[in-house]
């Protein structure tokens, strides 16, 4: 495997504009007319490529680990400016790339990195052949895909249970709605009233302030009276907004455990190039994917009830407890015995521009 930093001169620490520097001043000096040369620029080209990209470089650092390890790391020399010839001369790396002072950036950059180092090294499974574990980046945005793809489905089926509702229940309906303009229209009554009691208070007026309050607190005991009256008719439309939260839950359970059981990937997943096996590696098949799933579902929704919108959240930070997993496990990882790996090969290389 290729070393890029010491292709380019410079530590594994450097921060992006000693990348582009090293990059700009090596490419100079090369005779691109010349074969040497040119094989010289396509290094290069890779070398840009990938470390000028955090995404591309956090995934090549961490391969770049294991290569070291294994001893199939090419630390080969810096490449250097072409002479006549067209050959490259062992040019010096530029002096000060690598031993510049440390912004706070480079050292988080540089924690990072040796966190990675120490997750990777406490590792107890190790991913099926062509694989490897996915950059926390890919595990994002997989998860945001999936939870899109949730609420949406989640939304449909509130939608759905209005619209079932509705059709039912219509008279109960319309009584809601005119109660809801009528609670509107106490408010807006009790506001006003409110703003003339301040009024009345400036201008020292007591008889009218006296007034207006008794209008104001009027208005408030009618919302108040409304407000009980509309939550006694919802009630008789909880079971239709309930049989829309069981709905949604269900759907949200098969988008997830269907396509797992097949692929081992959700949409999200797939878009990322990840795919969930057992930490055996074989393929995870229906029984893991319903316990994988099944336990996140059950607890969401037990929670939910419970209490209500929280249970995300709770549920949320199980979910990404692999990020402080050396096997990059969440809870129902680990309960299912699974982890999530990536297959994704080497990008392609594209000509760098300055």
């Amino acid at each position: 495997m290729d070393d890029y930093y010491s292709m380019l001169g410079i530590d594994a620490d450097a921060s992006v504009d000693d990348i582009r520097g090293a990059y700009r001043s090596r490419k100079e000096g090369l005779d691109t007319a010349s074969e040497a040369g040119r094989d010289d620029a396509l290094r290069l080209n890779k070398a840009w490529n990938v470390l000028s990209d955090p995404y591309q470089r956090g995934r090549y650092d961490e391969q770049r680990e294991l290569a070291s390890d294994a001893g199939e790391l090419d630390a080969a020399a810096p490449v250097g400016t072409t002479n006549g010839n067209g050959r490259s001369s062992k040019k010096p790396p530029a002096k000060g790339l690598g031993a510049r002072a440390k912004s706070s950036r480079q050292e988080r950059q540089q924690s990072t990195r040796e966190m990675r180092a120490d997750r990777m090294k406490a590792t107890s499974i190790t991913p099926p052949p062509g694989t490897h574990f996915p950059s926390t980046k890919q595990r994002i945005i997989a998860m945001v895909i999936d939870l899109l793809v949730l609420i949406v489905l989640v939304s449909a089926s509130q939608v759905g249970a209005q619209a079932v509702a509705k059709s039912q229940k219509p008279d109960i309906v319309k009584q809601i709605n005119a109660l809801n303009d009528k609670i509107t229209t106490d408010n807006n009554t009790k506001s006003a009233a409110d703003k003339r009691v301040s009024a009345d208070k400036k201008a020292n007026n007591s008889s009218a302030q006296a007034t207006d309050q008794k209008a104001s607190d009027d208005a408030k005991a009618l919302a108040t009276s409304d407000g009980k009256a509309r939550d006694k008719l919802s009630s008789q439309l909880n079971p239709f907004f309930l049989g829309g939260i069981v709905i949604a839950f269900l759907l949200g359970f098969l988008y997830l455990a269907i396509p797992t059981a097949k692929t081992g990937r959700t949409l999200g997943k797939r878009f990322q190039h990840l795919k969930v096996v057992r930490e055996d590696g074989s393929p995870v098949g229906a029984r893991i994917a319903i316990t994988r799933f099944g336990l996140i579902v059950l607890v969401t929704f037990t929670l939910y009830l419970l209490l209500q919108q929280i249970a995300a959240v709770i549920v949320l930070f199980g979910v990404t407890l692999w990020m402080r997993n050396p096997n990059m496990q969440g809870l129902h990882d680990r309960f299912a015995h699974t982890i999530v790996v990536s297959d994704a090969g080497s990008d392609a290389v594209t000509e760098a521009g300055n």
